[in-house]
């Protein structure tokens, strides 16, 4: 996208408070009421790609409502389960003219989606883990939201990475991805190898203790959990609710890796971008976005022997 584009459709964004609230399963729910609008009957859907998704035990009480074996988005609007988290979505820019450097699929600039903690969880870091400075659990150069960037500031979890084409109604998924889960995956090693629970972990960027540090990672496991699928079905919101486009697109592991110059030994975690996204029920093909459907993109798939496969989910 050129950087030009990518303000303009930033300025039509809200600049207010942007809130996205997630539990579990929630997704499943998300692409039900999107089946929903085309198939509305519980046997159609169940015959589509999406019918594993009633089989879900959450969605028993919900199908148990559609007495007359139709379904509708009214039908799926009353699910929630407890605990439910509730994100701060904010918006930003990453990439450069050239791309080489920034893992941009074809030079130019993508729009980043972020999802940001609340405040409870603000709160609850800077009493347990003592950070010295924002972004403890984020990597310098990221695109994490900056103290200044809005009118309070909130921690980062974790982003995606969108190309945009709107005259194609195309939204490509570039990235998944959370500095966060493998700075906490990194503490909770630390902690094993603590003696008990008053013994300090002191480092440049935080100095808590291992008991504290523990009562941090209790709360924040049920976010571990589900943070790839909240930033997903956060992604699939934004996509169809302040975008309007229907055509989403995501990267295979091979053909990701290679369009965006990532060696196979610094790849990403390849769950990603393979049960990520089947979990959503994209469809595997061989066809290339049309934002991505060039000589210079079909010639370096060819270059490395990689099949140009991606995954499609229409909504």
């Amino acid at each position: 996208m050129d950087r030009n584009d990518i303000q303009e459709l930033l300025a039509c964004l809200s600049k207010e408070r942007t809130l996205y609230r997630y539990c579990r399963d929630y997704y499943a729910v998300q692409l039900l009421k999107i089946a929903a609008d085309r198939h509305g009957s519980i046997h159609a859907l169940k015959g589509s790609r999406f019918g594993r998704l009633l089989n879900k035990p959450a969605m028993s009480p919900l199908l148990s409502r559609c007495g007359d074996g139709q379904i509708s988005n009214n039908d799926l609007s009353g699910y929630w389960q407890e605990p439910g988290t509730t994100y701060l979505v904010t918006t930003g820019v990453w990439g450069s003219r050239s791309g080489r450097y920034q893992q941009t699929s074809r030079p130019g600039y993508n729009l980043v989606l972020r999802l940001n903690f609340n405040h409870q969880h603000d709160a609850l870091l800077r009493e347990s883990i003592h950070p010295t400075r924002d972004g403890v659990f984020n990597y310098w150069g990221h695109p994490q939201l900056e103290r200044g960037d809005r009118s309070y500031y909130r921690e980062t979890m974790a982003w995606a990475r969108l190309d945009i084409d709107l005259d194609r109604d195309e939204v490509l998924v570039e990235e998944i991805q959370s500095d966060w889960v493998r700075d906490i995956a990194w503490l909770r090693r630390r902690l094993t190898r603590c003696e008990s629970e008053e013994e300090a972990i002191a480092y440049p960027d935080f100095n808590t203790t291992a008991g504290m540090a523990h009562r941090y990672l209790q709360f924040v496991e049920p976010l571990l959990k589900e943070w790839s699928q909240a930033m997903l079905a956060a992604t699939i919101d934004f996509v169809r609710r302040e975008l309007g486009l229907s055509q989403l697109w995501y990267h295979t592991w091979e053909a990701g890796n290679c369009l965006k110059r990532i060696s196979r030994r610094d790849g990403p975690p390849r769950s990603l971008y393979t049960a990520l996204p089947r979990q959503f029920c994209f469809e595997q093909t061989d066809q290339l976005p049309g934002l991505l459907n060039d000589r210079r993109t079909i010639k370096r798939l060819r270059r490395a022997k990689v099949e140009p496969n991606f995954y499609k989910l229409e909504l």
